[in-house]
C-alpha cells in the first residue's frame, strides 16, 4: 500500500510537496483504516481513499500526472527510455530559471510488513540520484536498510552502491546494464531480480483515469478483460451498475469474425510494418515478430452488447456508443476499479465529478472504504469539485486534501487535518465559504462584468 507520494519541481509545483495516505491520531470513524505491521514493532494505520479539492489550474491535476510521471519512469524507463537521449522531464514551467535544475520524485510503500521508501532525482539529461531503503514493521526498532543508492556523474558515469547485505542478488552485474537515464529499479526488474521484482510489481499495479477521452475501443477491451472470464467478478460488477441505476441488466461478451476483405487490409499492415519496426531482444540485436501472429487475433473481433431492461420486463442490447456520456465515464472505471480491489494496487481518477452523478461518486468511494468490498486492500486517489462528498462523514479529515496556488502561480498540498476543525462541523460550508482555501476568487461580481462586457459589445 501507498504511504506517501512526494514531488518538488514538476508542472506547476515548485517546493517539495507531498500526498500522505497514512492516518493521523484524529477521533474521526476509524472503520476504513488499514493496519499493518504491528507484531513487536510498529503499526501502520493506512487510509484507503484520499481526495482533492481546489480551483481549476490550482495543481490538483498536476500532482496525479506527477505521479504518473514517476510511474511510468520505474516501469518503462528502461525498455522505452534507455536508447533515446535524456529523459522525461516537466519541471516548473513558471520561472525559466528553473529549467535544467533537479525534479525529485519519491514514495513509500508497504509490502508484505516491509516499509520501502524509493525515490530519484532527474534533469533531463540523466538520473542524477537513486535510493532505496527499507523498514522491517515488525522489528522492535525501526532501523534503516540501505538498500542501494546510484549517483550520475557530470559526464555521465553511473555508479551504484549496496553499502549492507539487504538486497541479495546479481547486484554488480545489473548494475552494469544501467544507462544514464534508466533507473537500477527498472533494469533490476528487467532482469527478474528476486527481491526488486515485488516492488516493480507494486507499481504496475496503478491504473490512472487521468485522461478524460472516452475511448470505445478501450472500454470494450477492458469489460472484456475484466469480466468476460469471471463470472463471479462480473456479477459483482452487474450488481454496482444496478445500484447506480444506469440502467444496464447485463453485459454480452462475443466475437464477430472478420471479413476477409479485412483480413486481406490487416495482413497488408502487419507486412508493412515488418518492414519497418525491430523489435529489441535481450541479446541487443532484432528480430521480426509477427505482431497479429497465430493466436487467432485475426478469426475474430471482439463485440460487446449491454443489455438493458425495456417494455415489458424484457432485456434490449444497446450499442456502447450509444450509452450517455456518464455512463461510458463509469464503464470505463469499472473494469480498473473491481480488479484493484480484487487485487490491490491504486485507482487514480482527475475529476471524478466530470460524469459521475454525484450519488455514484460517493457509492464508488464506499467500495474502497469497505474492507469487504476491498479484499485486496486498494487505494482510491482521485480530484473533484464535488463538495457533496465533504458531507454526511464519508471522508475523514486526514483523507480531505487541498491544492491551491499562491501568488506567484506555485501550487501547495495540504490536509483538512493540517486546519483547526471539528470532525461536527459542516466541511461542506465551511468549504465553500472559503474557510479552508483552495477556492477560485472571483475578482469582480456579476454588476461589473456585466458593465464590462456591456462596453465591450457597444
Amino acid at each position: 500500500m501507498l504511504l506517501r507520494f512526494g514531488v518538488e519541481n514538476h508542472g506547476s509545483i515548485l517546493s517539495y510537496q507531498e500526498l500522505q495516505l497514512t492516518a493521523t491520531s484524529l477521533k474521526d470513524e476509524d472503520a476504513c483504516v488499514i493496519s499493518l505491521g504491528g507484531e513487536g514493532g510498529r503499526a501502520l494505520r493506512l487510509l484507503p481513499v484520499a481526495g482533492i479539492y481546489g480551483a481549476n489550474a490550482s495543481g490538483k491535476s498536476t500532482l496525479l500526472k506527477a505521479f504518473e510521471f514517476f510511474v511510468d519512469a520505474v516501469t518503462h524507463s528502461h525498455s522505452g527510455i534507455a536508447k533515446r537521449k535524456g529523459t522525461p522531464y516537466q519541471p516548473y514551467i513558471l520561472d525559466s530559471n528553473y529549467e535544467g535544475t533537479a525534479s525529485r520524485y519519491d514514495v513509500d510503500i508497504v509490502i508484505d510488513d516491509i516499509r520501502y521508501h524509493y525515490g530519484f532525482s532527474l534533469d533531463g539529461k540523466y538520473i542524477l540520484q537513486e535510493w532505496l531503503y527499507s523498514f522491517d514493521l515488525n522489528a522492535s526498532r525501526q532501523v534503516r536498510s540501505v538498500m542501494f543508492a546510484r549517483e550520475t556523474s557530470s559526464d555521465g558515469e553511473v555508479e551504484v552502491v549496496f553499502p549492507g547485505k539487504s538486497l541479495k542478488g546479481e547486484n554488480k552485474q545489473i548494475a552494469k546494464l544501467v544507462r544514464p537515464n534508466s533507473l537500477f529499479l527498472s533494469v533490476a526488474a528487467q532482469n527478474s531480480h528476486p527481491q526488486i521484482s515485488s516492488i516493480f510489481e507494486f507499481f504496475t499495479k496503478i491504473a490512472n483515469r487521468l485522461n478524460s477521452n472516452i475511448s470505445e475501443m478501450a472500454i470494450s477491451e477492458q469489460l472484456t478483460a475484466y469480466f468476460g472470464l469471471d463470472e463471479q467478478r462480473k456479477a459483482a460488477a452487474l450488481e454496482f451498475l444496478k445500484a447506480a441505476d444506469v440502467g444496464i441488466s447485463d453485459i454480452d461478451f462475443s466475437r464477430i469474425p472478420f471479413k476477409e476483405r479485412e483480413i486481406r487490409m490487416l495482413k497488408d499492415i502487419e507486412q508493412l510494418l515488418k518492414q519497418h519496426i525491430e523489435v529489441e531482444v535481450s541479446d541487443g540485436g532484432a528480430e521480426s515478430q509477427d505482431l497479429f501472429g497465430e493466436s487467432g487475433f485475426l478469426k475474430d473481433k471482439l463485440s460487446i452488447k449491454l443489455m438493458h431492461f425495456g417494455k415489458g420486463g424484457k432485456t434490449y442490447p444497446v450499442k456502447l456508443n450509444s450509452e450517455s456520456t456518464g455512463t461510458q465515464a463509469l464503464l470505463q472505471l469499472l473494469g480498473p476499479v473491481f480488479a484493484r480491489l480484487h487485487e490491490g494496487g491504486i485507482v487514480l481518477v482527475d475529476e471524478l465529478n466530470t460524469a459521475l452523478h454525484p450519488l455514484v461518486s460517493r457509492e464508488l468511494i464506499r467500495l474502497f472504504q469497505n474492507p469487504v468490498t476491498n479484499p485486496g486492500r486498494a487505494q482510491l486517489i482521485f480530484t473533484t469539485h464535488d463538495t457533496n462528498l465533504l458531507s454526511g462523514s464519508l471522508l475523514r479529515r486526514d483523507q480531505i486534501w487541498f491544492a491551491e496556488k499562491d501568488p506567484e502561480g506555485v501550487s501547495h498540498i495540504y490536509s483538512l487535518s493540517d486546519i483547526k476543525v471539528r470532525s461536527t462541523d459542516n466541511i461542506e460550508r465551511g468549504y465553500l465559504m472559503g474557510r479552508f482555501g483552495a477556492i477560485p476568487f472571483v475578482g469582480c461580481g456579476l454588476d461589473e462584468f456585466a458593465g464590462i462586457l456591456g462596453k465591450t459589445l457597444e
